[in-house]
């Protein structure tokens, strides 16, 4: 992508990821409404910018479809909305920055599931947030 074009896609993914991330915490599901609208629009994000092409966009769905198999093999431990959201990121920002964005997610979430497990509380974690700082730290290490 272009740097300017570039820079929209991150710095409008940072904002849906916010705004997500607040649901998320709160409610601990996400809209629907707003994660299809977020795709969308990174589909037509792609086509003005003249960054579509069936085998990059295949490989920006790669890690969405990853977390959506990984819903479906644990009964939807992660959530699908989880998975719909990182479809969306891909699209905005493509399939490298989304798989690694991913990563440092899990690896977050996974030690504050640690630490959570240690103080004895079992509820639900939102994935939402650890993707948004996962998404931080990219942007500025990476």
């Amino acid at each position: 992508m272009k740097e300017v074009g570039y820079k929209i896609a991150c710095s409008i993914s940072l904002l849906f990821l916010g705004r997500l991330s607040a649901e998320d915490i709160r409610a601990k599901e996400i809209s629907t409404y707003k994660v299809v609208f977020f795709v969308s629009l990174g589909f037509l994000f792609r086509m003005v910018t003249g960054n579509f092409n069936w085998y990059e966009t295949g490989g920006c769905l790669l890690p969405g479809g990853f977390l959506l198999l990984l819903g479906f093999l644990t009964g939807e431990s992660v959530g699908y909305g989880d998975g719909m959201t990182v479809i969306g990121l891909g699209l905005w920002t493509g399939g490298w920055f989304t798989g690694l964005t991913v990563w440092i997610g899990m690896t977050l979430s996974g030690i504050w599931a640690g630490f959570c497990l240690l103080k004895g509380k079992r509820e639900p974690i939102p994935f939402i947030p650890f993707l948004l700082l996962g998404m931080e730290v990219v942007l500025i290490y990476a």
